[in-house]
């Protein structure tokens, strides 16, 4: 990231309502490389419904793999789930989510592990998603209780051995807490910190997303984060670099670090409301949500002074998107 101009790697598609089917025009780009490997994830600060199976897209060059097929990558709405296939371009709408109640909560963020496995959280539950062999409804089976009073708007993979021996699951809340969550449900979540003061007064908090990866052997995370005081800044989210060793201390002594702010890049996207981060490559990409009828939402690519540019609008996704997710098994070069 501070090493020249993050190229586009990623692929964006856009498509009418209709599951499983198929998109028409996509914005492509070139493939990215290096080493190492993410999981990308996407909060929602809001509540509002998504447009199952309106316009959709995702990004990046790599995600879930099949033992014969292409990659996959993950976006989804409230209430839908798509995958997209990047060596063709193709986007499919998966389904709708449903925990087989009738009143499936919204759904705020998303996560794969380095097994394709896909997890899910609402503002206060995470959830393991069973696929469809095609397309079809989304099965989400709950696993964990968030038990705070916050709302829990980011989840995502670390790679394995950064907290424990295998990979791990951290869900960030809107208060700017990041915690670690045990997958199996058995203890409630750890607090691993937050990310301190803001320059110009009041604290540093999610804007909805966090995504980790390993780079030279080194385990790497990177999230948007806002301004807030009495209210949050919405036009303006700041790319952040997670101290990795600072939650590693705080996961070992089971205390929140003091901060877990490394540095912040750049002075700011000059875009606001990032609900969304996944980076494939040297490139880091943002999704946005929609702000009523004033402002669609929007893919954003960051460059390496931390400024965005929108790649694509999206607006038939009237209340935008909430999150996206990629393996982490992807090939991450970003902050070299």
């Amino acid at each position: 990231m501070r090493l020249g101009i993050l190229g586009l790697v990623g692929v964006v598609g856009a498509m009418t309502a209709c599951s499983g089917s198929q998109p028409t025009g996509f914005l492509s780009g070139d493939a990215g490389g290096g080493g190492g490997s993410t999981s990308s994830s996407g909060g929602s600060s809001g509540s509002s419904s998504g447009s199952a199976g309106s316009s959709s897209g995702s990004f990046g060059d790599a995600g879930g793999t099949s033992n014969s097929g292409p990659p996959l990558i993950y976006a989804h709405t409230d209430t839908e789930l798509y995958s997209m296939d990047p060596t063709t371009h193709q986007l499919t709408d998966i389904g709708a989510f449903t925990d087989g109640s009738g009143s499936t909560p919204t759904i705020t963020d998303l996560a794969v592990d380095g097994n394709d496995n896909v997890w899910v959280n609402s503002e206060s539950a995470v959830y393991k998603v069973t696929l469809p062999a095609g397309s079809g409804p989304v099965s989400i089976t709950h696993t964990t209780s968030l038990g705070t009073s916050a709302k829990f708007y980011a989840l995502g993979f670390t790679p394995a051995g950064t907290l424990e021996s295998g990979e791990s699951l951290v869900a960030g809340d809107s208060d700017g807490n990041l915690y670690y969550i045990d997958q199996s449900g058995g203890s409630a979540p750890q607090n691993l910190g937050s990310f301190g003061p803001a320059s110009g007064g009041g604290t540093l908090e999610l804007s909805g997303d966090v995504v980790f990866y390993t780079l030279n052997g080194s385990p790497r995370g990177l999230a948007t984060v806002r301004a807030c005081s009495s209210s949050c800044s919405t036009t303006n989210d700041l790319l952040a670099e997670i101290d990795v060793t600072a939650m590693q201390q705080a996961y070992k002594n089971k205390a929140p670090a003091s901060t877990l702010l490394k540095q912040l890049i750049g002075s700011g996207t000059q875009f606001g409301r990032l609900f969304g981060v996944g980076a494939w490559g040297s490139s880091v990409y943002a999704f946005s949500r929609a702000s009523g009828s004033s402002e669609q939402a929007q893919l954003i690519q960051i460059d390496s002074s931390g400024a965005g540019t929108s790649l694509q609008s999206f607006p038939n996704i009237t209340a935008g998107w909430s999150g996206a997710g990629v393996t982490t098994k992807a090939q991450i070069t970003v902050l070299q």
